[in-house]
């Protein structure tokens, strides 16, 4: 792993494990672990990384790395992969209506990959700040609707609902 690619899972690491709601208290964090970088660099993972800020339960912000879209490069996509593993919860279905539980801030970017799917069994998805509403229409199949949502969704916690999919 060269060291951009160090850096970034290390930037990864900590907004996905911390609060961190300005550059300058990152840039301490990584210090801590070892990794100096400038303002101006760390501007640039935050871009590359498709980070952006939330607002906390406490009135504060804090940053969150997009779930969705395509990255810039490979280790940029790779990072987006982790961040959704750790941004789901859990899901659940009640008749038409699938619930995605996420991590505080992410479910606009889980909502944002479901609808990516472009599939006529799934009409939609409304995204709150940690549950995604995922409306099914009433003549799909239960068993492609699974079979969508494991593109998006990490495969425990898909196989973990998969008896609500039948």
């Amino acid at each position: 792993m060269n060291k951009r690619q160090n850096r970034l899972a290390k930037i990864v690491n900590i907004l996905l494990h911390n609060s961190v709601g300005s550059q300058e208290e990152l840039m301490a964090l990584l210090n801590e672990h070892d990794c100096a970088v400038t303002q101006a660099t760390l501007s640039r993972d935050l871009k590359t990384l498709r980070t952006s800020k939330v607002a906390t339960e406490l009135g504060g912000y804090r940053y969150v790395i997009a779930a969705n879209g395509t990255a810039a490069d490979e280790v940029a996509t790779h990072a987006m992969d982790t961040v959704r593993q750790a941004a789901i919860v859990s899901v659940t279905r009640s008749g038409p209506i699938v619930v995605v539980k996420t991590r505080n801030g992410y479910a606009g970017g889980v909502a944002y990959d479901i609808d990516e799917i472009a599939h006529p069994g799934i009409l939609g998805s409304v995204a709150g700040a940690d549950t995604v509403f995922v409306t099914i229409a009433p003549d799909a199949d239960p068993r492609k609707i699974y079979e969508l949502l494991c593109s998006v969704i990490p495969a425990k916690i898909m196989e973990a609902a998969k008896n609500l999919f039948v």
